[in-house]
C-alpha cells in the first residue's frame, strides 16, 4: 500500500477523519523514519559495543593503523548484514494524537500503511548502516586519520587499535543520529 492510497482512502472518508488527512500523514511518516533511524542506529551501536568488550579483552601483536581498521570495519559490516533487524510493534505505533484523530477503520489502514512503510524504511535504512560501517575505514584513511606502518609498542597492538576504531564507530553512529534533524528525514 503506498501513501497516495491511504490519502485517497482518508479523503473519500471525511466523517472517519478528524483532522486533516495531509497533515497527519506528513507528522506520522515523520515520526516513524526518526523512529526508525533511531532505533537502527542504536542497535548498530550496541553491537559495536559488544566487538568493543572482546578488543578490550584481547592481546595480540603490533598492526598498522589502516589495517586494522579496514578488517574491523568489514567484519562488523558483515556481521551487520547478517543482523539485519526487523521494526518493533512501538516505530509502527502512531501517536495517541493520531489515533484520537482517526475512527477504527482509518486507524487500521493507517498502522497497515505504517506497518509497510516501517519495513522498508528499516531495510533502507540498515543498508545505509553496513555501507557506513564498511566505508569508514576507506574515509579515515583517505583523510589521513590512520597511518600504516605498525609500531611496536602496546598502543598500536592489533586489539587496542581496533578497540580505538570500534570506539570511533560507535561515536560515529551516535553522531550520524544526532545530526539527522527530523525535517530532513524524507
Amino acid at each position: 500500500m503506498e501513501r497516495q492510497d491511504v490519502e485517497r482512502w482518508l479523503e473519500r472518508h471525511p466523517e472517519s477523519v478528524h483532522t486533516d488527512p495531509h497533515e497527519l500523514l506528513d507528522r506520522c511518516e515523520r515520526e516513524l523514519r526518526s523512529h526508525v533511524a533511531d532505533e537502527t542506529w542504536g542497535r548498530a551501536r550496541r553491537i559495536a559495543e559488544r566487538h568493543l568488550e572482546h578488543w578490550a579483552s584481547t592481546f595480540g601483536l603490533p598492526a598498522g593503523d589502516a589495517f586494522v581498521a579496514r578488517e574491523v570495519c568489514h567484519e562488523l559490516a558483515r556481521e551487520l548484514r547478517r543482523h539485519e533487524p526487523s521494526p518493533g510493534a512501538e516505530t509502527r505505533r502512531p501517536s495517541e494524537s493520531a489515533l484520537r484523530a482517526l475512527d477504527p477503520t482509518a486507524r487500521e489502514m493507517l498502522c497497515a500503511w505504517l506497518d509497510e512503510l516501517a519495513q522498508k524504511e528499516e531495510h533502507r535504512t540498515w543498508l545505509e548502516v553496513v555501507h557506513f560501517t564498511d566505508q569508514l575505514a576507506n574515509r579515515l584513511a583517505r583523510e589521513g586519520e590512520l597511518g600504516s606502518e605498525a609500531r611496536w609498542d602496546f598502543d598500536h597492538s592489533y586489539p587496542r587499535t581496533a578497540e580505538r576504531i570500534t570506539r570511533r564507530l560507535i561515536l560515529e553512529y551516535e553522531q550520524h543520529v544526532r545530526s539527522t534533524p527530523l525535517d530532513d528525514i524524507e
